[in-house]
Order: structure tokens, then C-alpha cells, then sequence
């Protein structure tokens, strides 16, 4: 661990309190109008020029020289803990992709507008037929016969968080339908406003519209759009989401702050003799229970951790840490709900506590999906772990 690691925490905290941008609710992140699309795209700009962003990316091309990957897991935790709007996949899969797998060309245009808050990215991944099996999607690019060459993308996506925003998505297509399912795949950089791009958003039961389908309709790419090699595109997206793995550690503070709001909500809930929740042993052993939980989460997380920075992890480490934090979470809020539902009343200073234990209970259901489905997980975990055949 560096020393400097509480020096830097502080910083981090300090310039979060004083620039930071709030999030509207955990899993909202979509600006409601433009001012908040013009604050959040500043804030992400104003996180990168403090050296907090980026910082792992060669120094060439902005990051510092004396980076450490815990403090990658510092400023997540802090920007959970500050409320604070959080970078998605303009930070963690593309820029990390680009590093990796990009052109020079493509490199010098593309980085630098990531840095400045004038690109937000999107995935274009998912498909109908196609979630966590993602090597069975169908959208094709079509290699033209032309003298230009490029490639003629059709196909749909779904799922696509930001879509609706976004400025670049990184596509995953098809474009050799002849061999094996992993290896006829390319990724592309794709400008969202190109021909043939229409976007849908879907509106979620929490009321807002976070993710959407994504139709591609005769979409015309050339050779500079082309992420990597051609029919490479399955390695640059697996390295890319590998990327996201030093952030899995902040999830531990989500859940204490999850822990937090029930607390403060049974001591808002008035049962019906008048007395608060938190009161009745029934509910003590509950929130004993749930807070035993989130202390077994933090020690796979940290475990996960401590791996993940001697490079040193196994593959299931990953699917484990994911699977234990989505479906505690998903424990928390159902938790919550029998609170809520077993009062008569909520006292004023815990309405808007429960009201964020409403949101969350319909939005930690999107947690055991995105990023691999409960189910998926649990199958890596029998086969990387435990041995077990694939069924």
C-alpha cells in the first residue's frame, strides 16, 4: 500500500465536497436537461485535469508518473461516499481500450476529448439473443468490395447504457460468420450521430430511462473505425472489461452506506403501538443480520483486492466478488421493504430515506443482470472453483 494513500484520499475528498457534481439516484445517469448534461460533462473534465482521472494512462498521454492502482479504488470509494456523479465507460472500457488496442491516429483523436468531458461513451454490446452470451451476438458488419473498404454494420443492441447521450460507442459485431463464434468478431469506434443510428430508450419500472436499444440499419464504417485487428474484437473487449476489476473493491462502501439508510429508516418507521422499528428485537436481529452480511462482502471484496494489485487473482475472484455484492444488495433492499411495510407511519426526517429504499428496491434487480446475471456468475464459479462440468 502506498504511503500516501489517506494524503491522497483526503485530496480526493476535499475536491469532491468543493467541485463535486450529485447523482440524482444510485443507477440514474442520465442528465435530466441539458444544464445537468453541461455540469456533469464539466466535472468528469475538471476530475481528469486534477490528475484523479486518467492517472494510470501513460504519462504521454496525461496520466502521472507516481499512479497507483489503489488510488483508482480511493477515488471511487470517495465519489460513492460523496454522492457524487461517477464515471461509467468513458473512463473504464473505452479510454482503457483505445490505450490498448488503438491507433496512434486514433489515439490522438480520441483521448484527448475523452480528458476534456466532450465525448461520453456507450457499449454496444448486448443483444436481444445476446447478454451474457455475448459471443452469440448477430449484428453483422459486412466487409466492403470497394476500393475504400469498410464495413456495412446492421444489426440491434439493447441494453446500452447512455445511448441516448452519448457522443462514441464501442460496437462489437460480427464480421466473419465462418469460424469459431469468438474469433469473427471486430470491435469498431462508432460516432453515434452516424446514418443509420436510431436509439430507443426504454423506460425502466423505476420510471427513468437509463438504458436503450440501439438499431443499426445499413451503418457505414471505414477502416479507421476499426478497434484493434479485424476479427480480433473479442480480446478487446475482454481486456476491456477486465478493466473495470481494481473498481470492484468500492462496492463494499455502497453497501455500508446501504446499511446506513436502514438504520436511519428503522428509526423513522413508527409501528403501529407508536414505537419506532428499530426498537423491537425482531427488527435488531434483522439489521444485525444484514450488517454480519455486508462484513462477509467486505472481506471477499478486500480479498479480491489485495489480489488484484499483486496480480495475483483468480479467475473466479471476480464472479464471486460481483455475485456476493448484487445479491446483498437485493437482500438490503427487500430488508428495507418489510420495514416499511410492517409501519404504520414514517417519521418526516425519514421520508426521503424511504423513498430512496423505493428506488433502490426496483433498481437493485438491474444489479444481478448488468455485468453478468446472477446465473452466469454462479456457472463460473462452479466451473473456475469448484470444478464442476458445464451443464
Amino acid at each position: 500500500m502506498p504511503a500516501d494513500v489517506e494524503e491522497y484520499r483526503a485530496r480526493v475528498r476535499a475536491f469532491i465536497a468543493e467541485h463535486g457534481v450529485p447523482m440524482r439516484g444510485e443507477g440514474v445517469r442520465v442528465p435530466a436537461d441539458t444544464a445537468e448534461e453541461r455540469a456533469i460533462r464539466g466535472w468528469l473534465r475538471a476530475l481528469y485535469d486534477a490528475g484523479f482521472l486518467g492517472a494510470g494512462w501513460p504519462v504521454e498521454r496525461g496520466g502521472s508518473a507516481d499512479h497507483h492502482p489503489l488510488h483508482d479504488l480511493v477515488l471511487m470509494e470517495e465519489l460513492i461516499r460523496g454522492d457524487a456523479y461517477r464515471p461509467l465507460d468513458q473512463v473504464m472500457l473505452s479510454s482503457h481500450a483505445i490505450l490498448e488496442f488503438g491507433s496512434d491516429e486514433q489515439k490522438d483523436r480520441l483521448l484527448p476529448r475523452i480528458r476534456a468531458g466532450e465525448h461520453i461513451w456507450c457499449q454496444l454490446f448486448s443483444e436481444p439473443d445476446a447478454g451474457s452470451d455475448l459471443a452469440s451476438l448477430r449484428t453483422r458488419a459486412v466487409p466492403d468490395t470497394g476500393a475504400g473498404g469498410g464495413f456495412t454494420v446492421t444489426g440491434q443492441k439493447i441494453w446500452s447504457t447512455d445511448a441516448q447521450w452519448a457522443d462514441m460507442g464501442m460496437l462489437l459485431a460480427r464480421t466473419d460468420p465462418t469460424v469459431n463464434r469468438h474469433a469473427g468478431l471486430t470491435a469498431f469506434v462508432v460516432p453515434m450521430d452516424l446514418p443509420g443510428i436510431e436509439i430507443r430508450p426504454v423506460r425502466e419500472m423505476t420510471g427513468y430511462a437509463e438504458f436503450c436499444e440501439v438499431f443499426l440499419d445499413g451503418v457505414r464504417l471505414g477502416p479507421e473505425h476499426v478497434l484493434g485487428e479485424v476479427n480480433g474484437g473479442w480480446q478487446v473487449v475482454t481486456s476491456g472489461l477486465a478493466s473495470e476489476r481494481a473498481f470492484v473493491g468500492a462496492n463494499a462502501v455502497q453497501l455500508e452506506r446501504m446499511f446506513d439508510d436502514l438504520v436511519a429508516l428503522a428509526r423513522a418507521a413508527r409501528h403501529p403501538d407508536g414505537t419506532a422499528a428499530i426498537g423491537h428485537e425482531d427488527v435488531q436481529a434483522t439489521l444485525a443480520e444484514a450488517l454480519a452480511r455486508i462484513e462477509e462482502v467486505k472481506l471477499i471484496v478486500r480479498d479480491t483486492v489485495e489480489r488484484i494489485l499483486v496480480d495475483d487473482e483468480h479467475p473466479s475472484d471476480g464472479p464471486v466478488a460481483k455475485l456476493a455484492y448484487a445479491e446483498t444488495n437485493v437482500a438490503l433492499t427487500e430488508t428495507a421493504m418489510r420495514i416499511i411495510t410492517s409501519a404504520v407511519s414514517v417519521d418526516p426526517e425519514g421520508v426521503e430515506v424511504a423513498d430512496r429504499w423505493y428506488h433502490n428496491f426496483l433498481w437493485g434487480r438491474a444489479l444481478t443482470i448488468s455485468g453478468g446475471a446472477s446465473e452466469i456468475m454462479r456457472g463460473l464459479i462452479g466451473r473456475q472453483l469448484l470444478g464442476l462440468p458445464r451443464a
